[in-house]
């Protein structure tokens, strides 16, 4: 959902900036982390974030979450369609995950972005919770206009059969909710767009030892079945082919089926690995499809990594459970250039792609497990390179020095270079103790920044690790300070200085509010 709104924003001149991502799934942050560098990621249950009841006041955690966003423009959410879905025979309509689209309707309560998109399976509406109405009325009771919608992907550009539910919230200053959701989904793009051939027609005969490209292994009995289809040139397998349970009348015709290259497929689910699970035979090759496919077939750019997905299970999870980035880039579209006019914000200008990852080469995986410190130091390449790095501040820098100034002109008293957490060795570069922030200010070189980094040409392969482990680190950092109460707030060395200090203020003094608040 976050790609396809980043891609809305590009095509507009804009920039997208995420204050807050959260997914209980480790290897779906990691893998958001490593494709939105800027994001600041936080892992476990959204509902020990957003923990309030509706109507309630806000809680300890809303606030601080609250403060730590700022302004919210656009919250874009896919709570869990398991309980929901029409394949789920056994607790369908009655799983306890399915309270956790309301956390979307509390989200938008406590955050109060101007554009909520909630997404979710068709039948979200049968709900034994009756789970849409209560969240039509939540966002009516704090003031949006709601609409909801089933959109069919295919007629989006989607190479795939599928059927997604919309809600749409929009505050009074936007056009109508159900104008825009009509924008979006009711203009159907051209014929030939969403077939197989022209999606993943490229990739036919790829050889790689890369996960993403590796079909699954077949049972010997599917893989006799798969052969069957290819030597009868046949696309569905007959009753005397198909397992004793499958041979009954029943409604899930395309198991055990064959993609065709001229139509879309049918919905990728987590089991595109397995033909017993959905018509998920590669058109020409005799195989089900790759993960790298099915991503294609999700409308995921090849550039979208996941290497950080734990074995085949893990990818085949995020890759069918994700939302095809083609439907929130037709929401975006419709409703970015009325939001950024609504907020008179000005469309930034487009120095680098939104869409480039951080500056991480994709061959450099192998150094994201070892620790630096089982290296020896490279020797520098030249005396002028030695002389250089000897005389780099680990503090005190330049933009820590310019930044304490204006916070201590501003009235505001803190703590140099120590950690927040007692006998961590993880300082921060400025201290709030009692409104519990820790401010950090990052290199652009030692810390990854999406604009300025680069890789040094001598010594390459210690340097990349050396570099992936710093940001590793920093989002390590994040997280734990995040679970241990504090508010974290990173600036880029290259900021201003006057613009990063008004963003220290505004946090330090309301966290200072809320405490004293709390405490009365």
């Amino acid at each position: 959902m976050t790609l396809g709104v980043i891609e809305a924003a590009r095509r507009l001149g804009a920039r997208v900036d995420v204050p807050l991502a959260m997914d209980s799934d480790p290897d779906a942050a990691a893998v958001y982390q490593d494709n939105f560098a800027r994001a600041r990621v936080l892992v476990g249950p959204v509902e020990n974030v957003i923990n309030g009841g509706l109507g309630c006041e806000a809680t300890w955690s809303e606030q601080m979450a609250r403060l730590a966003c700022g302004p919210v423009h656009f919250l874009v959410g896919g709570p869990p369609c398991q309980g929901h879905s029409n394949l789920n025979n056994h607790t369908r309509g009655r799983d306890d995950r399915n309270v956790l689209y309301l956390r979307m309707v509390r989200a938008a309560a406590i955050l109060r972005p101007s554009v909520v998109v909630i997404e979710n399976v068709p039948s979200v509406v049968r709900s034994h919770e009756k789970i849409i109405e209560s969240a039509e009325m939540a966002r009516r009771d704090v003031g949006y206009d709601v609409a909801t919608d089933v959109a069919r992907l295919e007629s989006l550009g989607v190479p795939q059969r599928r059927r997604r539910h919309i809600l749409l919230a929009c505050s009074s200053d936007l056009p109508r909710a159900r104008e825009l959701l009509r924008q979006a989904v009711e203009k159907p793009v051209h014929r030939g767009m969403n077939d197989l051939w022209s999606t993943i027609g490229d990739l036919v005969g790829v050889k790689s030892s890369d996960k993403i490209d590796a079909a699954s292994r077949t049972s010997p009995e599917n893989a006799r079945r798969i052969d069957w289809l290819f030597r009868h040139r046949e696309y569905d397998l007959p009753n005397t082919e198909r397992p004793d349970c499958q041979r009954n009348d029943h409604r899930y015709l395309s198991m055990y089926g064959r993609l065709r290259w001229d139509k879309p497929a049918q919905t990728i689910t987590t089991g595109f690995g397995s033909m017993g699970q959905g018509r998920y035979v590669h058109p020409s090759e005799p195989r089900t499809i790759t993960p790298h496919e099915a991503a294609r077939i999700q409308t995921f750019p090849d550039f979208f990594r996941f290497d950080r997905a734990e074995g085949a299970r893990s990818l085949a999870t995020l890759i069918g459970n994700a939302v095809p980035p083609a439907l929130m880039l037709r929401l975006g579209l419709a409703v970015l250039p009325y939001l950024i006019e609504s907020a008179n914000l000005r469309p930034a200008p487009v120095q680098l792609d939104p869409l480039a990852m951080a500056p991480i080469p994709k061959d450099c995986s192998q150094y994201r497990n070892t620790s630096v410190a089982d290296r020896d130091t490279p020797n520098p390449s030249s005396e002028d390179a030695g002389r250089r790095m000897r005389i780099v501040r680990q503090r005190d820098t330049a933009p820590e020095i310019a930044l304490r100034s204006i916070l201590h002109r501003r009235g505001l008293r803190y703590r140099v270079d120590v950690s927040p957490i007692r006998g961590s060795r993880r300082r921060a570069d400025i201290l709030f103790p009692s409104a519990r922030v820790a401010v950090y200010v990052d290199g652009c070189f030692w810390h990854g920044c999406p604009l300025h980094a680069t890789w040094p040409k001598a010594n390459p392969d210690w340097w990349r690790q050396k570099l992936v482990r710093n940001v590793e680190r920093d989002r390590d950092t994040d997280i734990r300070l995040a679970h241990a109460g504090w508010t974290v707030l990173r600036v880029w060395s290259h900021e201003d200085s006057s613009e990063a200090a008004e963003r220290v203020v505004s946090v330090v003094r309301g966290a200072h509010s809320f405490v004293h608040d709390a405490r009365r």
